[in-house]
Protein backbone atom coordinates (compact mmCIF):
# COMPACT_ATOMS: atom_id res chain seq x y z
CA UNK A 1 0.00 0.00 0.00
CA UNK A 2 0.93 3.61 -0.28
CA UNK A 3 2.75 5.40 2.49
CA UNK A 4 0.38 5.95 5.44
CA UNK A 5 0.58 8.66 8.09
CA UNK A 6 -2.78 8.27 9.79
CA UNK A 7 -3.45 10.38 12.89
CA UNK A 8 0.09 11.64 13.28
CA UNK A 9 -1.11 13.93 16.08
CA UNK A 10 -1.99 10.88 18.17
CA UNK A 11 1.36 9.24 17.52
CA UNK A 12 3.53 12.31 18.21
CA UNK A 13 2.39 13.58 21.59
CA UNK A 14 5.59 15.24 22.68
CA UNK A 15 5.27 19.00 22.96
CA UNK A 16 8.52 19.55 21.09
CA UNK A 17 6.94 17.97 17.99
CA UNK A 18 3.75 20.03 18.01
CA UNK A 19 4.75 22.25 15.12
CA UNK A 20 5.64 19.24 12.95
CA UNK A 21 2.31 17.60 13.72
CA UNK A 22 0.40 20.70 12.63
CA UNK A 23 2.24 20.78 9.31
CA UNK A 24 1.73 17.07 8.65
CA UNK A 25 -1.98 17.20 9.37
CA UNK A 26 -2.34 19.78 6.60
CA UNK A 27 -0.66 17.30 4.24
CA UNK A 28 -3.49 14.80 4.49
CA UNK A 29 -6.32 14.09 2.11
CA UNK A 30 -8.19 10.82 2.14
CA UNK A 31 -8.59 9.75 5.74
CA UNK A 32 -5.15 9.12 7.17
CA UNK A 33 -3.50 10.01 3.86
CA UNK A 34 -4.04 6.56 2.32
CA UNK A 35 -5.88 5.57 -0.85
CA UNK A 36 -8.27 2.57 -0.70
CA UNK A 37 -6.54 1.28 -3.86
CA UNK A 38 -2.75 1.32 -4.36
CA UNK A 39 -2.27 3.44 -7.48
CA UNK A 40 0.56 1.32 -8.91
CA UNK A 41 -1.01 -2.13 -8.44
CA UNK A 42 -2.40 -2.89 -11.92
CA UNK A 43 0.95 -2.57 -13.68
CA UNK A 44 0.99 -4.59 -16.91
CA UNK A 45 -2.30 -6.37 -16.14
CA UNK A 46 -4.65 -3.94 -17.93
CA UNK A 47 -7.58 -5.60 -19.76
CA UNK A 48 -5.51 -8.79 -19.70
CA UNK A 49 -8.05 -11.56 -19.16
CA UNK A 50 -7.59 -15.25 -20.10
CA UNK A 51 -9.74 -15.96 -23.19
CA UNK A 52 -10.74 -19.44 -22.00
CA UNK A 53 -12.49 -20.88 -18.90
CA UNK A 54 -10.72 -21.90 -15.72
CA UNK A 55 -9.41 -20.71 -12.38
CA UNK A 56 -6.34 -18.48 -12.38
CA UNK A 57 -4.07 -16.86 -9.80
CA UNK A 58 -2.06 -13.67 -9.95
CA UNK A 59 0.47 -13.53 -7.13
CA UNK A 60 1.80 -10.02 -6.50
CA UNK A 61 4.75 -9.00 -4.33
CA UNK A 62 5.34 -5.32 -3.66
CA UNK A 63 7.88 -3.24 -1.78
CA UNK A 64 7.10 0.45 -1.41
CA UNK A 65 9.13 3.16 0.30
CA UNK A 66 8.84 6.90 0.84
CA UNK A 67 11.04 9.54 2.44
CA UNK A 68 8.82 12.59 2.51
CA UNK A 69 5.40 14.19 2.93
CA UNK A 70 4.19 16.65 0.32
CA UNK A 71 1.83 19.60 0.75
CA UNK A 72 -1.05 20.96 -1.27
CA UNK A 73 1.27 22.66 -3.78
CA UNK A 74 3.37 19.52 -4.28
CA UNK A 75 6.34 20.80 -2.29
CA UNK A 76 8.09 18.63 0.27
CA UNK A 77 7.24 19.46 3.88
CA UNK A 78 9.90 19.90 6.59
CA UNK A 79 8.72 16.80 8.47
CA UNK A 80 11.22 13.95 9.06
CA UNK A 81 9.29 11.04 7.55
CA UNK A 82 9.96 7.55 6.26
CA UNK A 83 7.71 4.64 5.41
CA UNK A 84 8.31 1.15 4.08
CA UNK A 85 5.59 -1.29 3.07
CA UNK A 86 5.87 -4.96 2.07
CA UNK A 87 2.76 -6.45 0.49
CA UNK A 88 1.74 -9.88 -0.74
CA UNK A 89 -1.46 -9.99 -2.79
CA UNK A 90 -3.30 -13.09 -3.99
CA UNK A 91 -5.76 -12.46 -6.83
CA UNK A 92 -8.03 -15.39 -7.74
CA UNK A 93 -9.85 -15.08 -11.06
CA UNK A 94 -12.67 -17.37 -12.22
CA UNK A 95 -13.29 -17.42 -15.98
CA UNK A 96 -16.72 -18.80 -16.85
CA UNK A 97 -17.27 -21.33 -19.69
CA UNK A 98 -19.69 -19.30 -21.83
CA UNK A 99 -19.80 -16.24 -24.07
CA UNK A 100 -22.48 -13.73 -25.02
CA UNK A 101 -22.07 -11.82 -28.28
CA UNK A 102 -18.32 -12.23 -28.05
CA UNK A 103 -18.06 -11.17 -24.40
CA UNK A 104 -16.58 -13.37 -21.68
CA UNK A 105 -17.41 -13.18 -17.97
CA UNK A 106 -15.25 -13.37 -14.85
CA UNK A 107 -15.28 -12.95 -11.06
CA UNK A 108 -12.35 -12.00 -8.82
CA UNK A 109 -11.25 -12.19 -5.20
CA UNK A 110 -8.28 -10.11 -3.98
CA UNK A 111 -6.59 -10.86 -0.63
CA UNK A 112 -3.76 -8.48 0.41
CA UNK A 113 -1.47 -8.99 3.41
CA UNK A 114 0.62 -5.96 4.40
CA UNK A 115 3.55 -5.12 6.68
CA UNK A 116 3.76 -1.37 7.33
CA UNK A 117 6.53 0.58 9.08
CA UNK A 118 6.49 4.36 9.50
CA UNK A 119 8.72 6.88 11.23
CA UNK A 120 7.52 10.45 11.75
CA UNK A 121 9.85 12.88 13.52
CA UNK A 122 11.58 9.99 15.30
CA UNK A 123 8.33 8.27 16.38
CA UNK A 124 8.07 4.71 15.07
CA UNK A 125 4.92 2.75 14.23
CA UNK A 126 4.46 -0.74 12.79
CA UNK A 127 1.49 -2.87 11.87
CA UNK A 128 1.14 -6.21 10.10
CA UNK A 129 -2.04 -7.86 8.92
CA UNK A 130 -4.80 -8.26 6.42
CA UNK A 131 -5.73 -5.23 4.34
CA UNK A 132 -9.07 -4.58 2.64
CA UNK A 133 -10.36 -7.63 0.74
CA UNK A 134 -11.74 -6.80 -2.71
CA UNK A 135 -14.50 -8.70 -4.49
CA UNK A 136 -15.35 -8.26 -8.18
CA UNK A 137 -18.69 -10.05 -8.67
CA UNK A 138 -18.74 -9.59 -12.45
CA UNK A 139 -16.07 -8.53 -14.94
CA UNK A 140 -16.91 -8.39 -18.65
CA UNK A 141 -14.21 -8.72 -21.31
CA UNK A 142 -15.01 -8.09 -24.97
CA UNK A 143 -12.58 -8.61 -27.83
CA UNK A 144 -13.85 -7.27 -31.16
CA UNK A 145 -10.55 -8.22 -32.83
CA UNK A 146 -7.53 -10.34 -31.93
CA UNK A 147 -5.55 -7.22 -30.97
CA UNK A 148 -8.22 -5.05 -29.30
CA UNK A 149 -9.87 -5.78 -25.94
CA UNK A 150 -12.14 -3.93 -23.52
CA UNK A 151 -12.84 -4.83 -19.89
CA UNK A 152 -15.38 -3.40 -17.44
CA UNK A 153 -16.40 -4.31 -13.92
CA UNK A 154 -17.10 -3.17 -10.38
CA UNK A 155 -14.57 -3.77 -7.60
CA UNK A 156 -15.90 -3.72 -4.04
CA UNK A 157 -13.07 -2.92 -1.61
CA UNK A 158 -14.70 -4.10 1.60
CA UNK A 159 -14.41 -2.73 5.13
CA UNK A 160 -12.17 -5.55 6.31
CA UNK A 161 -8.69 -6.01 7.65
CA UNK A 162 -6.47 -4.67 10.41
CA UNK A 163 -7.83 -1.15 10.78
CA UNK A 164 -7.15 1.22 13.67
CA UNK A 165 -8.57 4.71 14.10
CA UNK A 166 -5.68 5.76 16.35
CA UNK A 167 -2.52 4.66 14.53
CA UNK A 168 -1.06 3.88 11.13
CA UNK A 169 -3.03 1.01 9.60
CA UNK A 170 -2.69 -1.50 6.79
CA UNK A 171 -6.40 -1.11 5.95
CA UNK A 172 -8.91 1.70 5.59
CA UNK A 173 -12.01 1.65 7.80
CA UNK A 174 -14.61 1.98 5.08
CA UNK A 175 -15.93 0.37 1.90
CA UNK A 176 -14.94 1.78 -1.50
CA UNK A 177 -16.99 1.17 -4.67
CA UNK A 178 -14.71 1.15 -7.70
CA UNK A 179 -16.13 0.95 -11.24
CA UNK A 180 -13.38 0.15 -13.75
CA UNK A 181 -13.17 0.46 -17.54
CA UNK A 182 -10.02 -0.57 -19.41
CA UNK A 183 -8.92 -0.82 -23.03
CA UNK A 184 -5.89 -2.46 -24.62
CA UNK A 185 -4.34 -2.84 -28.08
CA UNK A 186 -1.88 -5.75 -28.10
CA UNK A 187 -0.30 -6.69 -31.41
CA UNK A 188 1.62 -10.02 -31.36
CA UNK A 189 5.24 -9.32 -32.17
CA UNK A 190 4.63 -5.56 -32.03
CA UNK A 191 3.24 -2.75 -29.92
CA UNK A 192 1.18 -3.24 -26.77
CA UNK A 193 -0.59 -0.29 -25.14
CA UNK A 194 -3.36 -0.12 -22.53
CA UNK A 195 -5.16 2.23 -20.16
CA UNK A 196 -7.33 1.55 -17.12
CA UNK A 197 -9.83 4.08 -15.71
CA UNK A 198 -11.03 3.61 -12.13
CA UNK A 199 -13.27 5.68 -9.87
CA UNK A 200 -12.85 5.48 -6.09
CA UNK A 201 -16.31 6.13 -4.63
CA UNK A 202 -15.51 6.08 -0.93
CA UNK A 203 -18.15 5.39 1.70
CA UNK A 204 -18.34 6.81 5.23
CA UNK A 205 -16.16 5.38 7.97
CA UNK A 206 -18.69 4.47 10.67
CA UNK A 207 -16.00 4.48 13.38
CA UNK A 208 -14.83 8.06 12.80
CA UNK A 209 -17.80 9.44 10.81
CA UNK A 210 -15.22 10.55 8.24
CA UNK A 211 -15.86 10.40 4.49
CA UNK A 212 -12.81 10.45 2.24
CA UNK A 213 -13.30 12.32 -1.03
CA UNK A 214 -13.89 10.49 -4.29
CA UNK A 215 -11.07 10.13 -6.83
CA UNK A 216 -10.12 9.14 -10.35
CA UNK A 217 -7.25 6.72 -10.95
CA UNK A 218 -5.75 6.27 -14.40
CA UNK A 219 -3.17 3.53 -14.98
CA UNK A 220 -1.32 2.86 -18.23
CA UNK A 221 1.19 0.53 -19.83
CA UNK A 222 3.05 0.50 -23.13
CA UNK A 223 5.61 -1.90 -24.54
CA UNK A 224 7.02 -3.83 -27.47
CA UNK A 225 7.10 -7.62 -27.85
CA UNK A 226 10.44 -9.32 -28.47
CA UNK A 227 9.62 -13.03 -28.69
CA UNK A 228 8.59 -14.23 -25.23
CA UNK A 229 9.78 -10.93 -23.75
CA UNK A 230 8.20 -7.49 -23.65
CA UNK A 231 10.00 -4.29 -22.70
CA UNK A 232 8.03 -1.20 -21.78
CA UNK A 233 6.79 1.24 -19.18
CA UNK A 234 3.95 1.43 -16.66
CA UNK A 235 2.52 4.29 -14.63
CA UNK A 236 -0.41 5.79 -12.76
CA UNK A 237 -2.14 9.11 -12.08
CA UNK A 238 -4.38 9.65 -9.03
CA UNK A 239 -6.58 12.73 -8.65
CA UNK A 240 -8.99 13.22 -5.75
CA UNK A 241 -11.80 15.41 -7.09
CA UNK A 242 -14.00 16.00 -4.03
CA UNK A 243 -13.27 17.17 -0.49
CA UNK A 244 -13.08 15.00 2.61
CA UNK A 245 -15.92 15.54 5.10
CA UNK A 246 -16.46 14.64 8.74
CA UNK A 247 -19.80 14.86 10.56
CA UNK A 248 -21.18 16.50 7.42
CA UNK A 249 -18.63 19.35 7.38
CA UNK A 250 -15.82 19.82 4.84
CA UNK A 251 -12.33 19.00 6.12
CA UNK A 252 -9.58 21.34 4.83
CA UNK A 253 -11.38 22.49 1.68
CA UNK A 254 -9.22 22.10 -1.42
CA UNK A 255 -6.71 19.76 0.22
CA UNK A 256 -6.95 16.71 -2.03
CA UNK A 257 -4.62 13.81 -2.80
CA UNK A 258 -2.82 13.79 -6.15
CA UNK A 259 0.05 11.59 -7.32
CA UNK A 260 1.88 10.47 -10.43
CA UNK A 261 4.28 7.54 -10.84
CA UNK A 262 6.13 6.12 -13.82
CA UNK A 263 8.83 3.57 -14.58
CA UNK A 264 10.20 0.61 -16.58
CA UNK A 265 8.58 -2.79 -16.98
CA UNK A 266 9.77 -6.16 -18.25
CA UNK A 267 7.52 -9.14 -19.01
CA UNK A 268 8.33 -12.78 -19.73
CA UNK A 269 5.42 -14.74 -21.19
CA UNK A 270 6.00 -18.50 -21.10
CA UNK A 271 2.49 -19.45 -22.21
CA UNK A 272 0.60 -20.62 -19.12
CA UNK A 273 2.93 -18.66 -16.81
CA UNK A 274 3.52 -14.92 -17.14
CA UNK A 275 6.00 -12.91 -15.05
CA UNK A 276 6.17 -9.12 -14.84
CA UNK A 277 8.72 -7.04 -12.93
CA UNK A 278 8.24 -3.28 -12.81
CA UNK A 279 9.45 -0.26 -10.89
CA UNK A 280 7.37 2.91 -10.55
CA UNK A 281 9.13 6.03 -9.34
CA UNK A 282 6.98 8.54 -7.46
CA UNK A 283 7.42 11.72 -9.53
CA UNK A 284 4.72 13.95 -8.01
CA UNK A 285 2.63 13.96 -4.83
CA UNK A 286 0.29 16.41 -3.11
CA UNK A 287 -1.26 15.90 0.33
CA UNK A 288 0.32 12.48 0.63
CA UNK A 289 3.73 10.79 0.58
CA UNK A 290 5.66 10.22 -2.64
CA UNK A 291 5.89 6.43 -2.93
CA UNK A 292 8.35 4.40 -5.00
CA UNK A 293 7.16 0.88 -5.85
CA UNK A 294 8.74 -2.38 -6.96
CA UNK A 295 6.25 -5.01 -8.17
CA UNK A 296 6.79 -8.68 -9.04
CA UNK A 297 3.68 -10.25 -10.59
CA UNK A 298 3.34 -13.96 -11.42
CA UNK A 299 0.22 -15.22 -13.24
CA UNK A 300 -0.48 -18.96 -13.32
CA UNK A 301 -3.47 -21.21 -14.18
CA UNK A 302 -4.85 -23.30 -11.32
CA UNK A 303 -7.57 -25.31 -13.06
Amino acid sequence: MQGNFRHIGNACVMATLASLITISQHAQAFEGGISPYPASATGDNIASMPPFPGLFALQQFNYSFSNGLYGNDGSKLPVPFHSSVATEVTRLLASYPFEFYGARFYSQLVIPVVSLHTTVAGQHSSQNGLSNITVSPLIIDWRPTRELSFAAGLDLALETGSYSATKASVAVGYTSLQPVFAARYDQPGGIDIGISNRLLLNQRNSTTNYSSGDAYLGEFEAGWHLGHWKLGVVGSYLNQYSNDTQNGATVASGYRTRSFGFGPSIVYDAGPVKVNLNYQQGLYAANTSKSNNVWLNVAIPLL
